[in-house]
């Protein structure tokens, strides 16, 4: 929303109607506001509110000038009061995103939970049932194995959209068991499930499978078993967001095929232990498709050869450990191409598969992927994966971070960039970015996933630094703030596989957590060697939100639990408490962090005529005195980030005393 168009409205509405003291207040607020001075205008407004207390106009333009302050909650409720005398918002989705609960609730339901009730006792989410559970649990019927190895196969129907296969789970008991879990969506028919030559007895619950063995399995003893099944997989509704299989044709009417299924679980294709915790060190995947037609996968295609019937194998190694969400299949007739990136462990490839009408628009974008992969390795340390190459395939749907097989489906077009600069492709920053970030550092739980997509979508900011500068940084940084919802905390409910995604605040709100913990570090050095360390350390494990904190803490010599608390835990902001009076020419500022625990501290950064004042604040009350100065406004996702102080840019809320 345009803050002349803002101020326009309002001051067209306040005209001449009132008498002649307040129509000196209206003259006079109106000219606070002008000059972006918004806590003189709240003065003002104030009073003139006193004097006429049902006019919608004054509650309007200080509703605004709150906001614009950072008082999110004194400026909506102002609007609400404005709005029941009439005068309406400036914008029915910013008021309603800002400001009214039920509105953006409406929204996330109709978009990340349509069909599914959601309770206010439960947090806004739904009720969590036993297949819940089952779902997302460790119980000890998963944690007595860790799987080590997947043979997957899979032939693949395309005019039924119908699938058949095995799949050899090797594993290797880590606590005595004579019964495990692992998962298949029910609507999959298991033929038969087979252990050293002997066919086992199982159960289904929901989408759990419990086998039972016929003695106890000794710890340390490595398994296997073989599970053959087949059905009809789920569909996707709007993938990747709402995931399963995708059927399309491409523009010359070839099949042009593939699957998503992040959160949905790997289950709803192929057996397996579906949990984020627990990822095969490798995995082969075979696929049986119409002759004809290329079928690209994660890793390295080791073969392909003619199957009956009119069909064709290919197999494709994974020599990673790999998240079971990403492993995938795209099925279609492509065009490849090819480059290789070289860093200090030696060289690896890049692949580019492509609908080959796409051929030239797909050369020309994708030069920028080897530019944005070694700004990553500077980053956060050499790719994880070099054994498996690195590969991006043009895909039936908008993109995903399938590991070493990236799909890709933004349509070569700058127009769907969203960068402040629209140079580089959104999907190509981003996904890379998740190589690093949920495909070698993995979240071990859905509750964590902000890691997976906190990390990544902050890359892609500290991606837009290496190139354009800071500024472009913070102009980044300010268009996620107004992204960010705040309705749910960042990190979910465990155990459940909880939909995390519901709000994208995971990905925005996780961002600007980071950006916060850089400024509240206010050392970029450390900042960066932390978030390197954290990503070298970890490559190719699992983590939580605690193995984080635990890094930061540790580097930084300092107890970073309470901003972590507010951040990750909490639904709201910090929010800073503040007054100023005018002392001669001197102006006085009193201030402190409220609504946060003992001991967490952040800067902020105000500005006074041409100078800005990084600030730090505590929970207890400090105060500034900025001589021959008159007024003063915060730097927040409204005011812009023009010639603020090197790491003060923060993002929280604001009221004044």
């Amino acid at each position: 929303m345009k803050l002349n168009f803002i101020i326009a409205l309002a001051i067209s509405s306040l005209g001449s109607m009132f008498g002649q003291t307040a129509e000196e207040l209206n003259i006079r607020a109106q000219l606070h506001v002008s000059k972006g001075d918004y806590i003189h205008a709240i003065d003002v407004l104030d009073k003139l509110i006193m004097m006429t207390p049902k006019e919608g106009s004054a509650y309007y333009l200080r509703g605004m000038s709150k906001i614009f302050l950072g008082d999110n909650r004194g400026g909506c409720s102002d609007l609400s009061v404005a709005k029941s005398y009439g005068v309406k918002p400036p914008d029915k989705q910013f008021f309603g995103f800002l400001c009214d609960d039920e509105y953006r609730l409406k929204f996330l339901k109709d978009f990340f939970y349509k069909g599914t009730d959601i309770y206010p006792e439960n947090g806004y989410r739904p009720k969590y049932s036993r297949k819940d559970t089952l779902r997302g649990s460790l119980r000890p019927e998963r944690t007595s194995y860790d799987v080590t190895f997947y043979d997957l196969s899979v032939k693949i129907d395309v005019k039924k959209r119908f699938i058949n296969g095995s799949n050899d789970i090797f594993f290797k008991i880590v606590e005595k068991a004579r019964r495990i879990q692992i998962d298949l969506f029910s609507q999959f028919n298991i033929s038969g499930i087979f252990w050293n030559n002997h066919s086992l007895k199982f159960s289904r619950e929901y989408d759990a499978v419990f086998i039972d063995f016929p003695e106890e399995l000794p710890v340390n003893s490595l398994q296997k078993i073989r599970i053959t099944y087949s059905g009809k997989p789920q569909e996707a509704i709007n993938p990747p967001w709402f995931g399963g299989f995708v059927w399309k044709k491409d523009k010359k009417g070839n099949y042009w095929d593939g699957v998503a299924c992040e959160h949905l679980g790997a289950s709803s294709w192929w057996p397996c232990k579906d949990h984020m915790s627990d990822e095969p060190d490798s995995m082969k995947m075979t696929f049986t498709v119409p002759s004809g037609y290329d079928l690209i996968s994660n890793g390295t295609l080791i073969e392909k050869k003619p199957a009956e019937d009119g069909y064709t194998s290919h197999t494709w190694l994974v020599k990673n450990s790999i998240d079971n969400y990403n492993a995938t299949f795209y099925l279609g007739k492509f065009t490849q191409f090819a480059d290789s990136v070289t860093n200090s462990e030696g060289t690896y490839p890049l692949d580019y598969y492509v609908l080959p009408y796409n051929l030239e628009n797909a050369r020309e974008t994708f030069k920028q992927t080897k530019e944005v992969i070694k700004v990553y390795e500077e980053l956060f340390g050499n790719y994880p994966f070099p054994q498996d190459g690195f590969a991006m395939i043009e895909s039936p749907y908008e993109g995903m971070e399938h590991q070493g097989a990236i799909a890709y489906g933004n349509d070569y077009d700058k127009k769907n960039n969203v960068y402040v600069n629209k140079d580089y492709d959104y999907i190509i920053v981003h996904e890379t970015a998740h190589e690093w970030w949920g495909n070698s550092v993995s979240a071990a739980d859905m509750a964590d996933m902000w890691i997976q997509e906190g990390f990544a979508t902050y890359a892609e900011l500290l991606f837009m630094e290496k190139r354009y500068g800071y500024a472009d940084y913070l102009k980044e940084a300010a268009g996620k703030m107004v992204q960010i919802f705040n309705f749910w905390p960042l990190v979910g409910n465990r155990d459940v596989n909880e939909n995390t995604f519901a709000s994208n605040d995971v990905y925005t709100k996780g961002a600007m957590l980071l950006h916060n913990l850089r400024c509240t570090i206010n050392d970029d050095s450390l900042f960066f060697r932390i978030i390197k360390d954290f990503a070298v350390q970890n490559r190719q494990k699992v983590v939580v939100s605690n193995d984080f904190i635990r890094l930061v803490n540790q580097y930084t010599q300092k107890d970073y639990s309470s901003f972590f608390d507010k951040f990750l835990m909490e639904t709201g902001l910090p929010v800073l408490e503040y007054s100023w009076e005018q002392d001669g020419k001197n102006l006085i500022i009193k201030f402190k962090w409220t609504e946060v625990k003992e001991g967490f501290e952040m800067p902020f950064c105000i500005r006074s005529g041409n100078k800005s004042f990084r600030l730090v604040g505590t929970t207890k009350e400090l105060k500034i005195m900025l001589s021959n100065a008159e007024t003063f406004r915060f730097y927040n996702m409204w005011s812009g980030s023009e010639d603020v102080e090197h790491n003060a840019f923060t993002y929280f809320w604001t009221i004044m005393k």
